[in-house]
């Protein structure tokens, strides 16, 4: 009854639309990525590549493929960046006392609620999975793609991160052991599954299955020991011991789905592009037959046990309908591909789907009748799947329209919990309750404090007024307002975007550069005359200038003087479209554009041919411009050597690496601080580094470990922004190396007795809130303990960690600092 497929998860797991080759070879993890992009674009040269065709999917993986790739061209393996993850950690814990306490103090920006204004289809951000804890229907997790776990104990009202200091946040599953709520089950990418017996404070690597995704985990109802998994591309597997080893059970290549008959655990279905049947507690498994080649998902209810529908895929739209009666010995084909119920269109009448990614089917547990589909929309038949009608579009305008509700496109999962049907989709969480009534209402969001946003870039206004816009994956571009907060501005992809200063234009961009404007400060919208002929790239370079001109570079740079209502070149044209473009901010004649791994120079604002300048290394994947020197650059690549600074104009470039992680770099922003201030945003972190300092700093403080895409700075406030991919924005204060009275150092933090036993103590000089979590030598997370209230001394019990030694690493809004300990 669930699927999700990770194809454009930055981790580059994928699934098995039309079984294209390319996404074999994404998994396998033995091919480049430009053999993979090859691979791709061969397949969808004679094929549409509009909306559901599958090769939006694909864009975004090659966008942050190119940007994560090696200098060989290779992309880190899940399980390389596990062990520079951990590697990492016990570098910091390790070098701790050698870096002062700085200035960073992250807070959360946002958006964290769907706030539809003008968007045509506004949302959130993509949840993945959704598990409920038995009869506590108030108990509900979720998964977000790239956002973490989340959770809720009043049915969806609040919600928590669970995982924002993790060392993963790619969630495409989720259980919840039925006997015992405290034990929490996640798959990922690669084939990993995670689990926490602690309500998700912490989180150990299980097992890995196979190398794809893990879009389900199913548990045995009354013993926990019994558990099976389906592997996208993998297939279906079991486990006797709880997840620590698994055995495949089935000849499939293929795992979509897996289902208990109700009332009867000893009984397991299994999906992949066949259907498979097991009488004896998964040990052997029988291909059932009756159906065409194609993905499936499956639904049962315990309305009647023996009932199992099937639906089944053409390619990846809605290929056919079947039921059975009799537990899956004879089906009776339902409904055909005449209507396409995976695809976009109001009468199902179209060619799009993104099966089996968008593709999904459940069946009321109290009526046997009442079937509902998900794809791209939502429908529900009444009548035993005999004729469906559409409970909601994806065009917030047709729910109003046609007296139907509104549910972001891409449907993932839906969800039966009693007689409430959940529906998790690439906006966010939806739930309806009146199932069988149809109305405008039909669906309630209920992603309201989940901070999921998958931002491509940010834009921040100058001024002591705080205004941000961020361009987001599926949920298109939202701005906030300072005196009225978020409001939902674009739909489709949100890309590049930016707000002129002193101004009420916001400008915002969707794939492939197409270009929006707004005049009065996002209440409204128009779209631009994009420039030349063709398109950019999945995300084209936009910049504003000074004097309120604006910047575009597709094949070739175009400057506008009229807010983009009419453009002149200021570059020839090139074979391919341009990456990146930066403008000097001290002098906007000088100018930087990027292809892959060359850069581009002008000093005459375009008035003459661009200069190809030195490669400094790797495909570029950020440039920034020195506030008061034009020829000051900094980029980051796509090699293991990460940055480079020139100080010539790109002429000849230093290597900038020094202590940095082997993580990938993507964003950087210089900081016009007197010392030459750079911050980086790498897929782990933000580091900060100056004339003053040798190597670079850890600038994290209360950030998730989560990908950070895009840095800005607001000059007039002295405030950091940080878009990331999967938790939205968030803001620091800029770098300053002088500290707050208040702030935690290491003279001020003590921690005792040490060596400790079965406690230990904490002891600040003020009342403090602070996170406290520990780490074993090697960096793994073993403890976390959110929100401990200190007031004078405060103890932690250690009674369940070996003898040994750890490190304490103790965070609040006034700073961070680590001190080991040993455990007799």
């Amino acid at each position: 009854m669930r699927l999700f497929l990770a194809l454009c998860a930055i981790t580059f797991s994928a699934s098995s639309v039309f079984s294209q080759e390319y996404k074999r070879m994404i998994e396998a993890e033995t091919y480049s990525v430009q053999e993979i992009i090859d691979n791709a674009e061969a397949y969808f040269e004679n094929r549409s590549k509009g909306k559901g065709t599958g090769y939006k999917q694909f864009k975004r993986w090659e966008y942050n493929a190119l940007r994560l790739m090696n200098e060989d061209g290779y992309l880190r393996t899940i399980a390389e960046t596990r062990a520079e993850f951990k590697r990492q950690e016990a570098y910091l814990n390790e070098t701790a006392n050698t870096r002062g306490v700085l200035n960073d103090n992250w807070q959360e920006l946002g958006p964290t609620s769907m706030q539809p204004h003008t968007s045509w289809s506004p949302g959130l951000g993509r949840i993945t999975s959704i598990a409920v804890a038995g009869d506590d229907t108030d108990h509900i997790l979720v998964g977000a793609e790239t956002g973490g776990v989340w959770k809720s104990t009043d049915g969806g009202q609040n919600w928590a991160s669970l995982t924002d200091y993790f060392n993963n946040l790619y969630v495409y599953s989720l259980v919840i052991d039925q006997s015992n709520s405290d034990v929490y089950y996640f798959g990922s990418s690669g084939g990993d599954v995670y689990k926490s017996e602690d309500q998700g404070a912490t989180w150990n690597l299980l097992s890995t299955i196979a190398n794809s995704s893990v879009n389900k985990i199913l548990l045995h109802p009354t013993d926990s020991n019994i558990m099976y998994a389906s592997v996208a591309n993998q297939g279906v597997y079991r486990s006797a011991d709880a997840g620590l080893t698994w055995t495949e059970i089935s000849n499939a290549t293929r795992g979509y789905d897996i289902e208990f008959k109700p009332g009867d655990p000893s009984v397991v279905y299994a999906s992949g592009e066949n259907v498979y049947k097991s009488t004896d507690n998964g040990v052997t498994f029988t291909q059932l037959t009756g159906f065409t080649t194609g993905a499936k998902m499956m639904a049962v209810t315990p309305a009647n046990p023996d009932v199992l529908f099937i639906t089944e895929a053409l390619g990846a739209r809605f290929g056919a309908l079947y039921k059975s009666e009799d537990g899956g010995l004879n089906f009776t084909q339902l409904a055909d591909s005449s209507i396409n119920y995976f695809g976009l269109a109001l009468n199902g009448i179209d060619t799009f789907g993104q099966a089996p990614r968008d593709m999904d089917i459940v069946v009321s547990p109290v009526d046997e009748n009442e079937v509902h589909l998900g794809g791209g929309n939502t429908w529900m038949s009444l009548d035993g799947g005999l004729s469906f009608d559409i409970t909601a579009h994806w065009l917030i305008s047709s729910s109003s329209s046609e007296n139907i509700g509104y549910c972001h496109a891409d449907v993932d999962i839906l969800l039966f919990v009693g007689t409430d049907l959940y529906a998790g989709t690439d906006g966010g969480i939806f739930k309806a309750e009146d199932t069988q009534n149809i109305t405008s209402d039909y669906y309630t969001d209920l992603s309201s404090g989940m901070g999921i946003k998958q931002l491509y870039k940010i834009g921040v206004a100058q001024g002591s007024e705080v205004m941000v816009s961020g361009g987001s994956q599926d949920n298109g571009t939202s701005v906030y307002r300072e005196d009225d907060g978020w409001r939902d501005w674009l739909g489709a992809d949100g890309m590049e975007t930016f707000i002129l200063d002193n101004t009420n234009y916001v400008f915002g961009t969707s794939q492939y550069g197409t270009l929006y404007r707004s005049v009065n400060g996002s209440d409204t919208y128009g779209g631009l005359n994009e420039p030349g002929v063709g398109q950019g790239n999945w995300v084209t370079p936009f910049e504003k200038g000074n004097d309120n001109a604006i910047y575009v570079a597709y094949d070739q740079v175009y400057k506008s003087t009229t807010y983009g209502n009419t453009w002149q070149s200021v570059s020839q044209s090139y074979p391919t479209s341009f990456n990146n473009l930066k403008l000097a901010p001290s002098d906007n004649q000088v100018m930087y554009a990027t292809r892959g791994a060359n850069i581009y120079r002008t000093t005459d604002g375009g008035a003459t041919d661009w200069e190809q300048m030195t490669t400094p290394g790797g495909g570029i994947s950020s440039v920034a411009v020195h506030p008061a020197d034009p020829y000051k650059v900094v980029v980051t690549t796509a090699s293991s050597l990460n940055v480079f600074v020139s100080t010539d104009g790109a002429e000849t470039w230093a290597v900038y690496k020094k202590n940095l992680p082997n993580f990938s770099a993507l964003s950087v922003i210089w900081d016009h601080n007197g010392r030459d201030g750079i911050y980086l945003g790498m897929d782990y972190g933000i580091y900060y580094i100056d004339n003053d300092l040798e190597e670079w700093v850890p600038y994290n403080t209360n950030l998730p470990n989560v990908i950070v895409n895009e840095l800005d700075i607001n000059t007039e406030t002295r405030t950091l922004y940080a878009g990331t991919y999967g938790r939205g924005t968030w803001f620091s204060p800029m770098f300053d190396s002088t500290l707050g009275v208040d702030a935690i150092t290491a003279e001020t933090l003590q921690v005792y007795p040490n060596p400790a036993a079965n406690e230990i103590n904490l002891r600040l000089p003020v009342a403090s809130v602070v996170d406290v979590r520990i780490f074993d030598v090697q960096g793994a997370l073993l403890s976390y303990y959110k929100d401990v209230q200190i007031d004078g001394e405060h103890a932690l019990d250690i009674s369940g960690l070996r003898t040994g030694v750890y490190f304490m690493r103790v965070a609040s809004d006034n700073g961070t600092i680590t001190k080991k300990f040993i455990k007799e």
